[in-house]
């Protein structure tokens, strides 16, 4: 049994342990992460090497452990105005993809433009408009956010409220159905 001093808390041994495997759970995991990245970026330069490419930055690992792209041209203002070309891993597709942003934007953000299968991919690039991915939807706070603004006590009208309640429900069916299904799914 534990010896409690007066002006620190007891904690029991077996939490202290749970605590201790997890910190090293997270340590593994952050280890795994970086060993991760590190190949991914051993495979873009061999890539960048194997065509011929001489990279203005090679791709490595940035200070939190994850991947830096590799950085293939500058951005050129004159006489045409050229995209920053920038080599990444794409994980579906396990093959270096070409990113450009704009360079007109202050905070610029890369997206993808192709997959790189030749060096005249990277001059194709230079020209290409990026593709930002968009955020995914939040459905379930939208649904939810629809609801609120559709409040029955607001309403004048007793047809109008029926209609509301029977949409609330409805909303209401769906997003417990799509829990449901998001739950089985992760379980099988």
């Amino acid at each position: 049994m534990q010896t409690k001093s007066p002006d620190q808390p007891s904690v029991p041994h077996w939490l202290a342990a749970a605590e201790a495997a997890h910190q090293e759970q997270q340590t593994d995991v952050v280890a795994q992460e970086i060993l991760r990245a590190r190949h991914h970026a051993e495979l873009i330069n061999a890539r960048l090497a194997e065509l011929g490419i001489e990279p203005l930055a090679a791709a490595g690992i940035d200070d939190r452990g994850r991947l830096r792209p590799a950085r293939l041209t500058e951005p050129d203002y004159e006489p045409h105005s050229y995209y920053e070309v920038r080599a990444a891993w794409n994980e579906d597709d396990k093959q270096v993809e070409l990113h450009t942003a704009d360079w007109e934007d202050d905070d610029p953000q890369f997206g993808r433009v192709g997959l790189l299968t030749s060096l005249a991919d990277v001059a194709a690039a230079r020209r290409a408009t990026p593709t930002i991915p968009t955020p995914r939807r939040d459905y379930h706070r939208e649904a939810i956010r629809a609801m609120d603004a559709l409040n029955v006590d607001r309403l004048n009208n007793f047809e109008v409220e029926a209609i509301v309640t029977a949409v609330h429900g409805n909303t209401a069916a769906l997003l417990h159905l799509a829990d449901t299904v998001a739950r089985n799914n992760t379980t099988a």
